[in-house]
């Protein structure tokens, strides 16, 4: 979520961008690094305006579409807007389209190694050169959305530590890591492995 926001903003500038949050350190996050313009609780899509005319015009959805999720943004989508699935589950089989459908939104898809499975060749180099171009021009705003003193959790300076119990692993599978972590990963001086 973190680069996606950064991303849509630095490509449109003028796009007023809602994050979802549930903790009120994530609040914190979105409206700090990420300059979010505003954040909502998850619970609270319905608070943004829905009905015939809906409110927003693009969505991506970066969690499992439960069936009460997935009837929220389509309650807030204008007519003609588009929402992404990124993240499927169990609930994918039983979405209902209907109102989407009564305002002729778009439902789309986009999974990791979609492209590589179904024989779609996607040009990496020059992606990451668009991204790394975005970064170096500023705008996107304050660098990559990186973890607060990331550099102090063991394993990301010595990859042989992410195992340890407050490691890199422990943050990543905690559910709970707002930004993104660095792992150095190389080979010790006097190892021939």
């Amino acid at each position: 979520g973190s680069w996606t926001r950064l991303l849509a903003k630095a490509v449109y500038p003028n796009l007023r961008i809602v994050c979802t949050a549930s903790s009120p350190e994530s609040v914190a996050w979105c409206k700090k690094r990420l300059g979010a313009d505003l954040v909502i609780d998850h619970g609270e899509i319905e608070s943004l305006g829905g009905g015939r005319q809906g409110s927003v015009d693009h969505i991506i959805c970066l969690t499992e579409p439960t069936s009460s999720v997935f009837q929220s943004m389509a309650e807030v989508l204008k007519s003609f807007g588009k929402i992404c699935l990124v993240v499927s589950g169990s609930s994918i089989k039983s979405l209902d389209l209907s109102f989407v459908f009564f305002k002729s939104g778009t439902v789309s898809t986009a999974t990791v190694f979609a492209s590589s499975r179904n024989g779609h060749v996607i040009d990496q180099r020059k992606e990451m050169e668009i991204i790394l171009a975005l970064l170096m021009n500023g705008r996107i705003a304050g660098g990559a959305p990186l973890m607060e003193k990331w550099w102090e959790i063991p394993g990301t300076q010595e990859w042989k530590n992410a195992t340890k119990t407050d490691g890199v692993f422990h943050y990543l599978s905690s559910g709970h890591c707002r930004g993104k972590l660095v792992m150095k990963i190389g080979y010790d001086d006097d190892d021939d492995t």
